[in-house]
C-alpha cells in the first residue's frame, strides 16, 4: 500500500515538473518574441521591469485578497477579499488604509475605479456587477439595492468572473472569465452614461491570447495612457500588454529568477498600474508586489 502510494506521488511531482519546464520554456519563447522587437509608441513593455517590493505581506487581513484597481483621485490602491466581503484600500507600498465591510454582496473577485467615488464590483459564481460608490469615510456599505448586471455564461460553479476594469475612452467595461473557456468581455451601457440609448451590450473581444498558451486568466486592467490593456494569468504566471488591436506587445515573467523575482508568485489574483507606470500585484492570501521599470 506504501509503495503504491510512493508512486502515484512520485507521478504527480513528475506530471508536476514536465507542466512546469512546458510553461517555462514557453514563457521563455514568447518573451524573447515579445520583448526584443521594436515597441508600438506609449507601450508600457513589461519586459523592462523589475520587482522593487516582493512577498510583502498585507498586514491586518485574514482572508484571501482578491483584484486590484488604482484610484488616481486618491493615489491608492482598492481590492477586495472574496471570502469575508470586504473592500481594503492599500497605500502604493502595500499597506492598509481601511477595511470596508459589505453586506449584500459573495463571492468578490474584481474591483475596478470608474470615476470619483464610483466602483464596479464583479462577483464569481453568479457573474454579477454591481455598481457601488464608496465615499471617504465610509464605514461599511450595504449592496442590496445598488444597480447590477448579471451575465449567465458557462455555467461552471467557480470558474466565472475572475476581473473587471474600467476602460475610460472605450467607455466600456472589460470583464475577464477564468477558463473552462477563457473569455474576455465587453460590456457596455451598464455604467450609467456609456451609450446614448441607454441599451446594455455585451460581445466578446477576441485576441491572440490562446496563442500564448496562457491556461487561465486571473485578473485584467486597462491602462489608459496607452489604450493597452494588461492581462494576468495565475497558472501560467505570466502578465501580457496588449494593443488596441488585440494584438501582444510585451509581457513579464513572474516566475522565479524572471523580472528580479527571488521567488515566483504563488498565486498572483490582481492586477493595477499608477500614474507613474508602475505595476501592482496581489497573491493570496495577501502577499503584495510592486514592479517598476528600468
Amino acid at each position: 500500500m506504501k509503495r503504491a502510494v510512493l508512486v502515484v506521488l512520485l507521478s504527480v511531482l513528475g506530471i508536476a515538473a514536465v507542466m512546469r519546464y512546458l510553461n517555462l520554456d514557453t514563457l521563455f519563447y514568447q518573451s524573447w518574441r515579445l520583448n526584443n522587437r521594436a515597441m508600438p509608441d506609449g507601450a508600457l513593455n513589461l519586459g523592462r521591469y523589475r520587482v522593487d517590493i516582493e512577498r510583502k505581506q498585507v498586514e491586518g487581513l485574514d482572508d484571501d485578497l482578491s483584484a486590484l484597481t488604482y484610484n488616481s483621485d486618491r493615489n491608492t490602491l482598492f481590492a477586495v477579499i472574496n471570502g469575508t466581503p470586504l473592500v481594503v484600500e492599500i497605500d502604493l507600498d502595500g499597506r492598509v488604509l481601511r477595511q470596508i465591510p459589505i453586506a449584500g454582496a459573495e463571492d468578490m473577485e474584481g474591483i475596478t475605479h470608474v470615476a470619483g467615488d464610483r466602483y464596479v464590483i464583479a462577483e464569481e459564481r453568479s457573474q454579477r456587477l454591481l455598481l457601488v460608490e464608496i465615499p471617504d469615510g465610509v464605514e461599511a456599505i450595504d449592496v442590496s439595492d445598488v444597480p447590477s448586471l448579471q451575465v449567465a455564461l458557462d455555467a461552471d460553479g467557480n470558474k466565472g468572473f475572475e476581473g473587471v476594469s474600467w476602460d475610460a475612452y472605450g467607455k466600456r467595461l472589460l470583464v475577464v472569465k477564468e477558463r473552462d473557456p477563457m473569455r474576455l468581455l465587453a460590456i457596455q451601457g451598464f455604467v450609467e452614461g456609456t451609450t446614448e440609448t441607454g441599451s446594455i451590450s455585451v460581445s466578446e473581444v477576441r485576441s491572440e491570447m490562446s496563442s500564448l498558451f496562457m491556461t487561465d486568466l486571473s485578473s485584467l486592467t486597462q491602462h489608459d495612457e496607452s489604450g493597452h490593456l494588461l492581462l494576468l494569468s495565475d497558472e501560467s504566471h505570466m502578465l501580457v500588454e496588449y494593443d488596441a488591436e488585440n494584438q501582444p506587445v510585451s509581457l513579464m515573467g513572474l516566475w522565479r529568477d524572471m523580472s528580479g523575482l527571488a521567488n515566483t508568485v504563488p498565486q498572483a489574483e490582481g492586477v493595477a498600474v499608477d500614474r507613474q507606470g508602475r505595476v501592482y500585484i496581489v497573491s493570496e492570501p495577501n502577499l503584495f508586489y510592486r514592479f517598476s521599470p528600468r
